[in-house]
């Protein structure tokens, strides 16, 4: 991974057409990133309200076998 000094010089060479390409990639990854964030802790707050509801656990390997995999 590119250290933060070495990311900010690579971006100062850049011409600012390009380099505002590069901040809205950063921005829509970001972005991106948040939007999976709050979908994994959606799924993960309705497991834990199952698993409160049932009491029913599985190990992994219980899950693969129950899903096929």
């Amino acid at each position: 991974m590119i250290a933060v000094a070495e990311a900010m010089a690579k971006m100062q060479s850049l011409s600012e057409e390009r380099a505002a390409r590069v901040i809205s990639l950063i921005e829509d990854l970001a972005e991106l990133e948040a939007r999976e964030n709050a979908e994994d802790l959606a799924a993960a707050r309705e497991s834990l309200a199952e698993y409160e509801k049932t009491g029913e656990a599985y190990t992994l390997d219980e899950l693969d076998k129950r899903l096929g995999l």
